[in-house]
């Protein structure tokens, strides 16, 4: 049986990412950069890169959160998306 993706990002056909799955989180970061802007990392243990992380824009546009992908993790993570 093959290994689940530890990073998966899924836009469904569509433009926008609907689902996001980040296993083995060691630190969640999150900073309100403005009002309707907030910058989250999520830090990955065991890639062997320091500080290995993936990176997310979260905008608040209407009534739903855009989710855009700022930096993906450089270690040995299987990513999915």
């Amino acid at each position: 049986m093959p290994e689940k993706p530890r990073v998966s990002l899924d836009r469904s056909g569509g433009l926008h990412l609907d689902d996001v799955l980040v296993h083995d989180v060691s630190l969640v970061h999150a900073e309100m950069m403005t009002k309707r802007r907030l910058w989250m990392s999520c830090y990955l243990e065991g890639t062997g890169v320091e500080n290995d992380r993936v990176t997310f824009m979260i905008t608040a546009s209407g009534n739903r959160l855009v989710f855009e992908v700022e930096e993906r993790p450089r270690g040995n993570v299987s990513v999915e998306g």
